[in-house]
Order: C-alpha cells, then structure tokens, then sequence
C-alpha cells in the first residue's frame, strides 16, 4: 500500500530555488524523495512525432477487447490515423459571475465544459478523413447502388434477436466521404491520443468519447501540390486510458486521474 502524502510538504518549494546554478525543475527535490527527476532532459520532450490519434468506438467500454473470464483485457480496439498534419484540442467552461448588493467581491459560478476536436490530414488515395475516423466505429458495412449499410460497435441496431445492418444515405464516392447531410455521420465515433516523450516513455493517453462532426473542409487551390481536408467535432467527455497490466484496472473500469500532487502512482 502506497503510503499518504501530507500535502503541507507540496506546497512551498521556494526555498531550493536557485536561479543561478539550477533549473526550475530542481527545486522540487525533497527529503521524503518525492522527486527524483535532477530536471527535464531533451529526450523529456514530446514533440509531434511521438504522439499518435487513432480511431476508436464512441464508448471506450465498446473498445476494450475482454479476454474472458480473467476480466483482464487484451487490449483496445483503435485504428491509428495517418498522414494527420494538425491537431487542435479545446475545453471552454462558461462561467457566471454573480454579484451581490452590500458587496464588492463576486462569486464565479462554473458551467458545463464543452469540448472540441479539429483534425486536418493531407488528401490521398486512400479513406478520407470522414471515412478514417470510423475505421474503429464501424463494425462491418458494404454498399449497394441505393444505399450504405453499416454495423456500429456502440449502437447496436436489434432486429429479431441479433445485430442488423443499418440503412443510409450514401456518404461519398469510392474512398472520398463528402455528403456529412447522411444520417450515417450522425453516429458519434471516439478518438484515443497517446503522447509519448522521446525515449517512448509514457507521457499520458486520453480517450475522446461521442465525438460528432460539425464540419467538414476540403481546400483546392491552382498553386497547391498537396491537397487538405479538415474536419470539427465536439466531443461529450474525455477519458484516461489505463495501460497497466495489473488487476487494479480491470475492463477498463477504474479510470480515476492519477495522481497530479505528485509522481506517485495511487494515494490509498
């Protein structure tokens, strides 16, 4: 068992600062030995390319693969998105701010976080971006001269007892998926991203759940040699993705934060 931590002995580390001889980084070496790290080497460092999106199911449960009765897992069911040239990941949270007669302070009420995705990715012969981020979502699927029909991970469609296909509009042509009016796009997809430093230590890695698109771009100009396509999504909640192999996480659920007062793994 991990032993508590008082957090008195996090909060002040002013007095090992020493600008002169020291990185910043140093300063949060104590005597318990919460820290080790002498400071933030350049292999410490993510950069973009030791970080890795990949497509998943909208519900991260749907994406575990259970390997039977040991209720262990074998591991997620993603699909990893190439050729990716830009990612942006936003959070906004809207805040009140109430005032009060007799008064000059406030108080600040918080909101309900809403979350968002945008993904840009160079446009080849292959699945586009509309098709590449349900590589993980979509179960099974083929196509007739009228219609799509498709197999989700997290919607099941139940028809007489077992999975069915579903029914649509068609979404594109061949490799390139255009017509987002199709009621196929209205299925949410998840998106996992792993960040790794540049020693392939573990920085962290985060789920994206019921991410719907909201827009789709597709940029051509006469001086490009290269064409874009890029696509917004909102998101419904993020969570952490747990790699262990121990029987503390089981299925994938015990998803709590680690712990960020310090490197300890678990307070318990």
């Amino acid at each position: 068992m991990t032993p508590k931590i008082e957090l008195q002995e996090l909060i002040d580390h002013s007095g090992g600062w020493d600008w002169k001889n020291a990185h910043v980084a140093q300063a949060y070496i104590t005597s318990g030995g919460l820290d080790t790290k002498q400071s933030i080497a350049i292999n410490d460092i993510v950069e973009s390319g030791t970080v890795l999106v990949a497509a998943g199911p909208a519900d991260l449960d749907k994406a575990i693969e259970n390997s039977g009765s040991s209720g262990l897992t074998d591991g997620y069911r993603i699909v990893p998105i190439g050729l990716i040239e830009g990612v942006q990941i936003s959070t906004n949270k809207p805040l009140s701010r109430i005032f009060e007669i007799g008064s000059v302070l406030s108080y600040i009420i918080p909101g309900r976080a809403i979350g968002g995705i945008s993904l840009s990715r160079v446009f080849f012969d292959g699945p586009s971006i509309l098709k590449a981020i349900y590589m993980g979502e979509v179960k099974a699927d083929f196509a007739d001269e009228q219609h799509k029909y498709a197999k989700f991970m997290s919607n099941t469609y139940d028809s007489q007892g077992k999975d069915a296909f579903q029914e649509f509009a068609h979404i594109g042509s061949g490799q390139l998926a255009l017509n987002l009016a199709s009621t196929f796009f209205n299925q949410p997809v998840g998106l996992a991203f792993f960040f790794k430093d540049q020693q392939s230590d573990t920085v962290g890695q985060i789920y994206f759940e019921g991410c719907n698109v909201s827009s789709h771009n597709l940029g051509i100009s006469a001086n490009m040699n290269v064409l874009t396509e890029s696509i917004s999504m909102e998101f419904i909640r993020c969570r952490p993705i747990v790699t262990s192999t121990t029987w503390n996480y089981k299925k994938g659920k015990n998803v709590a934060d680690l712990n960020i007062v310090s490197p300890l793994n678990r307070i318990t």
